[in-house]
């Protein structure tokens, strides 16, 4: 990978992650750059440099580390919390099953009903309990994601007008087919999983 590919590859993540229209897997992750655009940019020495360490895979999956944890990312905005950013996601993606099973439980010793988690209106308040969790880092993204493979909850919590919720559905629905390309996970495997802690 080169500079100007680097730069490709990060406007082709943002571009998934901010836009509504724009497809990553649609377009294979291409975009159109003007190469003297790039060439004038102040930042492009960054883009050299993280070319010159990370393959075009790895780092796809750096932005997307970074884009899924901070409103506001911009590449080459405190390098090293981002870099720490994209290691504590790779071990809990390596970690996935430990992970899925923990958080599991998690919703569990929150609440022993299981629908309710999903519940939107639940108290008069629009932040289901599982949004909840996931909000004070109880309950992984990873998590929230396969979750909603399964029960396609997100449907119901996009009728909502509350902000944060919308935010959170746009952000899911766009990780989700990074999330399932980079990890073989195995949908029946998790539905066992919570038939188990949800006796």
């Amino acid at each position: 990978m080169n500079g100007i590919e680097a730069y490709t590859t990060y406007l082709a993540v943002r571009n998934h992650f901010k836009t509504k229209s724009y497809d990553y897997f649609k377009y294979n992750g291409k975009i159109k750059v003007n190469e003297n655009s790039y060439r004038t940019r102040r930042d492009n020495y960054q883009f050299e440099k993280i070319a010159r360490i990370m393959s075009r895979d790895k780092f796809s999956e750096y932005l997307v580390a970074n884009f899924i944890t901070e409103d506001n990312y911009l590449f080459g905005m405190s390098q090293g919390r981002a870099m720490m950013t994209h290691k504590k996601w790779r071990k809990a993606l390596e970690s996935f099953s430990y992970q899925f099973k923990e958080d599991i439980k998690t919703m569990y010793e929150y609440d022993s009903d299981f629908n309710l988690h999903f519940d939107c209106m639940r108290d008069g308040v629009m932040h289901p309990t599982l949004f909840k969790l996931y909000l004070r880092e109880k309950v992984h993204i990873n998590t929230c994601v396969v979750l909603n493979k399964l029960l396609n909850y997100t449907e119901i919590w996009k009728q909502q007008e509350e902000k944060m919720l919308k935010d959170f559905t746009f952000v899911l629905d766009k990780y989700t087919p990074f999330l399932y390309s980079y990890n073989n996970i195995d949908n029946n495997k998790c539905k066992q999983v919570i038939l188990e802690v949800f006796k």
